[in-house]
């Protein structure tokens, strides 16, 4: 029987992972930004058009409906959001060392995340993704790009010429030695994956510091929200998601 109910996924921070007939339809975990984070911090939808969806479509589970017949956002727009979210919460949950998992069934009064994948996606996809990425991840280390590392920018960050360095030039602002890769993610509303890369380019090419000394780091005020223990980092954490997510003997 394919599995329909919620995962909760071990670790620090771990997350929790929903499925509905054995797809991935939300994965979210205080590591990574969401759905919601991901279109109000980067600036896609407003508060005001989000706060207006939410009142509107939150009692029913209706918020994504509600920002697309609002023209708040397009439907690919929406779909592209939630499912870059559902990876890189994967991503982030592997990273940070997902333990064993429990699955529960849904009742009759839980709800489910206000911004979901649909149809969902194959949990194999999400595998072989998360190996993917975690591999990609494995070979900034060298570089001393970690969860949690705190770049410096060297020198100050020069206004974009065009858009497409637009994230570049944003991560450098927020880049003071004292924000983790986290920390900048959800600053900026962009993927934890897509921010650290980002940086991890950004060392190689001399314009980051990825471990500043105390008195290097500017004062700016930083995200002190969570704290994450940096713990070992296997790429088998991701099979470890992934096996949870594929045992067939739930119920729904």
């Amino acid at each position: 029987m394919m599995p329909s109910g919620r995962l909760r996924v071990d670790g620090s921070p771990g997350g929790v992972v929903h499925l509905r007939n054995g797809l991935v339809i939300a994965a979210t975990t205080p590591a990574s930004p969401g759905p919601e984070s991901l279109l109000i911090r980067s600036g896609r939808v407003s508060e005001s058009a989000w706060n207006a969806a939410f009142t509107a479509g939150a009692p029913a589970g209706r918020v994504g409906p509600e920002l697309i017949a609002r023209d708040s956002v397009g439907i690919a727009g929406l779909e592209a959001v939630c499912l870059s979210a559902t990876f890189d919460a994967l991503f982030a949950m592997a990273l940070f060392g997902a333990g064993p998992g429990a699955m529960e069934p849904l009742g009759p009064d839980d709800l489910l995340p206000q911004l979901l994948v649909l149809p969902g996606i194959p949990v194999e996809r999400l595998d072989r993704e998360t190996a993917r990425r975690l591999e990609i991840a494995s070979s900034w280390e060298d570089a001393g790009v970690t969860p949690q590392c705190r770049p410096l920018a060297v020198r100050p960050a020069a206004a974009p010429a065009i858009q497409a360095a637009a994230l570049r030039h944003s991560v450098l602002a927020k880049a003071t030695g004292r924000r983790t890769p986290r920390d900048i993610a959800f600053s900026l509303g962009q993927g934890l994956f897509v921010v650290m890369q980002e940086i991890a380019h950004m060392v190689q090419e001399g314009l980051l510091d990825p471990s500043p000394t105390a008195a290097d780091a500017d004062d700016h005020p930083t995200d002190t929200s969570l704290r994450l223990p940096l713990l070992p980092r296997r790429s088998a954490a991701a099979g470890t998601i992934a096996g949870a997510l594929n045992t067939d003997d739930h119920s729904n």
